[in-house]
């Protein structure tokens, strides 16, 4: 049941909400001196409040003998260890603040590197990013200057998305005036295909976000059947890619605008195209982004690494120097569009593969992640593809957890998903090794022949 907020409280994050919109589309374009003051006066401030506060960074600063004042800067954080989304995973709580905590609002990763992570965010790490809203607001101000009655189409997870729970959160905890409001309403990316067309045609959109690949599979079936399909103004992704094929066929056939956002749950509004489509403008005053080599060490400006970020504006769940497990390069140089902001090309991002069967179905694989994401002792998964409809699950889980208690009521979730379409072998090991360019995939397919 949904918490009541009660009239002071709405009214304090209404005021905070509009204070932190003014001027956030100018953010991107802000000289670097300015945008480079105001950023590490947050490292500070977050570093302050982690050595006080948070058990793991607590202990790291007295173990290590680090000083905070050498921290002047972002490329300081080259001296913290690199965190991996497992260490997280197993110790959560060495992560969250001790002593008397405020309410949180907790998201769930979508687990497609196999390491599903629960992540809290404060109030104001929130709303602090609802209001980052603005700085992207390119992608519907064309719409929205031409009706008051503005409607989005989000293409989501049966769990309910970080977007999704972010956004419900904002509008019952602030007062956000029905004209401002759009109107919005969820699909599920694992339903039938045809349905949600029907569905998405009838509510007529004004645009569509969602996962990468759900546009991608909506689209596919929109070119494929030739069907009669409400046509929205611009399309919005995140979590993982479009097909560069679908998106260029989207924009030359169709007419449509496609977007992506670099978002995660750890850090929900890391980076945004422009219209340039050159790469992601790096949020980088809140969520300032480093590219390193397998050893960690940084790489030059055009180089492709692993992408490490740090979240300088939550204090519920205190991630600094945190690999996310996608590569890319900054980019060199400044964007034709004039803004200010680094800009990162992403390598290899969470691409989400379509998984074939003998039967003719198909299923995204993501619904491997939906049935196991909810047993908590879990900390890493992969399925493995051995024949068309076989897989081999393989668990990392907490020694002290139950194990045939768990594979009980994960062969009952499975079940549930997939009405004995799938064999599935549950087998507990001590690790899975990542794929030879150091990613963890949450599903390994069998090569086609």
């Amino acid at each position: 049941m949904d918490k009541t907020y009660y009239l002071p409280e709405r009214l304090f994050w209404t005021a905070f909400l509009l204070l932190k919109v003014k001027g956030q589309k100018e953010v991107p374009y802000w000289g670097r001196e300015k945008l480079e003051k105001v950023r590490n006066r947050r490292l500070r401030r977050i570093l302050r409040h982690a050595a006080r506060r948070v058990p793991y960074y607590r202990e790291l600063f007295s173990r290590e003998g680090i000083d905070l004042d050498d921290f002047q800067t972002v490329d300081d954080l080259a001296r913290l260890p690199v965190l991996t989304p497992l260490e997280v995973r197993k110790n959560p709580e060495l992560f969250r603040p001790e002593g008397r905590r405020r309410e949180t609002l907790r998201l769930l990763s979508s687990g497609t590197t196999g390491v599903p992570r629960w992540v809290d965010h404060d109030a104001f790490s929130v709303f602090t990013n609802a209001a980052h809203g603005e700085r992207i607001r390119h992608f519907t101000s064309s719409v929205r200057k031409k009706t008051r009655n503005y409607r989005e189409a989000s293409i989501v997870v049966p769990l309910g998305s970080a977007s999704q729970e972010l956004q419900e959160y904002v509008s019952r905890k602030a007062f956000i005036p029905g004209w401002k409001r759009p109107e919005r309403r969820y699909f599920s990316m694992l339903d039938d295909m045809k349905s949600v067309l029907d569905r998405v045609h009838e509510f007529a959109p004004d645009v569509i976000r969602g996962y990468g690949s759900g546009l991608n599979l909506m689209f596919e079936e929109v070119f494929r059947s030739d069907r009669d399909f409400h046509l929205p103004s611009s399309l919005v992704y995140s979590a993982d890619i479009m097909t560069p094929a679908i998106r260029l066929r989207i924009k030359e056939d169709l007419g449509i605008p496609v977007y992506s956002l670099y978002s995660s749950v750890e850090s929900p509004q890391i980076g945004f195209e422009c219209g340039a489509h050159q790469g992601y403008h790096i949020n980088e005053d809140c969520y300032p982004v480093r590219v390193v080599d397998e050893q960690h060490n940084p790489v030059p400006d055009g180089q492709a690494g692993r992408i490490i970020i740090s979240n300088l504006i939550n204090r519920a769940f205190v991630l600094l120097n945190y690999e996310l497990g996608d590569e890319g390069s900054i980019l060199p140089g400044n964007c034709a569009c004039g803004r200010t902001l680094k800009m990162l090309n992403l390598e290899i991002s969470r691409i989400a593969d379509q998984v074939d069967l003998e039967n003719g179905r198909s299923f995204h694989p993501i619904t491997f992640s939906e049935a196991v994401c909810m047993e908590k002792d879990i900390w890493q998964h992969q399925a493995v593809q051995k024949e068309g409809n076989e897989f081999d699950l393989l668990l990392v889980a907490d020694p002290e957890a139950d194990r045939k208690a768990m594979e009980g009521r994960l062969y009952k979730e499975f079940e549930n998903w997939f009405s004995g379409k799938l064999r599935i072998n549950i087998r507990f090991v001590d690790r899975i090794e990542p794929t030879p360019g150091g990613k963890h995939r949450a599903l390994v397919l069998k090569p086609r022949d």
